[in-house]
């Protein structure tokens, strides 16, 4: 999916690590979340979400 949005390594770092934060929470118990990677998420959804609109539709 990286190569065909074209989006920067930025966006698939925040994605990673909030799926890495997931997973501690969802197994360790260990569930450490900030304002700040929250913020990031929604940046990151919103840039995906942009992308995925410019895709022409498959028949």
């Amino acid at each position: 999916m990286p190569h065909t949005l074209g989006l920067g390594a930025e966006v698939w770092r925040v994605l990673a690590k909030c799926h890495d934060i997931r997973n501690l929470g969802e197994y360790e118990g260990d569930l450490n979340i900030d304002e700040r990677l929250i913020a990031d998420l929604i940046i990151a959804c919103k840039a995906v979400a942009a992308q995925l609109e410019t895709l022409a539709p498959r028949h």
